[in-house]
């Protein structure tokens, strides 16, 4: 279980307040207003570059009771968009800089050949990405918290 007093202590974090959609055992699904800085401006509605998205987040209740329809605030930790950003883009990117200087440079591959390889490679990466679902969805936590 989640200690409520670690969330309050948590620096770096992220949070969001949202609204419970549904519940499936251990699970709540809470659905958040993801907005631009610009979305709290009081000019939006003029303003063409104001965005929000509503999201639906998957977070585990940790044996607290919900509801639908209550008001939480989801929290994560910073450093999982900073990890995020690291396994989707600079992995793969550092993937395909390695893998074409080799074959290009290092072994003469002809670069259609290469460039095919590479596709190849990205999709092994990812599908294994895709494989570790489970070991990444707890790196990838999400912590709610019930609006008192």
């Amino acid at each position: 279980m989640v200690n409520n007093s670690y969330l309050c202590r948590m620096k770096n974090r992220i949070e969001h307040s949202g609204r419970v959609e549904s519940i499936d055992g251990e699970w709540v699904m809470v659905r958040i207003v993801q907005s631009s800085a610009c979305s709290s401006c009081e000019a939006r509605k003029l303003c063409q570059s104001a965005e929000s998205k509503e999201k639906i987040v998957k977070c585990r209740s940790y044996g607290v009771e919900y509801h639908v329809g209550d008001e939480v605030m989801v929290y994560g930790a910073m450093s999982m968009g900073r990890d995020a950003v690291i396994i989707a883009f600079v992995v793969p990117l550092v993937l395909i800089i390695v893998w074409l200087f080799c074959a290009v440079g290092l072994f003469h591959i002809n670069e259609l050949i290469a460039i095919g390889v590479m596709a190849v490679l990205l999709g092994i990466y990812y599908l294994t990405i895709h494989l570790m679902n489970r070991v990444l969805s707890k790196k990838f936590e999400l912590w709610i918290k019930k609006n008192v």
